[in-house]
């Protein structure tokens, strides 16, 4: 599984954290989901310079359309509408997401 991960471009890493996703190989020790998420955001932003806060599919069509951060290599971007469909609908996910915008 690990393998799969190390073929990762630093957009598509970025898009997993920000939905949630662990990703041991590239995070520290006891990151909370929403470390995963403010992380996901942030490398984002620092990425491709746009800004479209925690929503997962603005950040999905931005980046396919642009193929910024390499995101559309290896075809690992065709899975993320699947994984952004399920987190959007997800209490864990959006409770988080609330409380980053909140400040909280």
């Amino acid at each position: 599984m690990a393998a799969i991960f190390m073929r990762l471009t630093p957009s598509q890493i970025s898009m997993l954290h920000l939905l949630g996703r662990p990703l041991p190989f590239c995070e520290g020790t006891g990151w909370t989901l929403k470390d995963r998420i403010q992380a996901g955001y942030v490398a984002l932003v620092e990425e491709t310079g746009q800004d479209f806060g925690f929503d997962p599919e603005r950040w999905h069509d931005y980046l396919r359309k642009t193929n910024a951060g390499g995101y559309r290599w290896s075809n690992k971007h065709l899975g993320m509408p699947k994984l952004i469909g399920e987190v959007v609908r997800d209490a864990a996910w959006c409770g988080a997401v609330e409380e980053l915008r909140d400040g909280t």
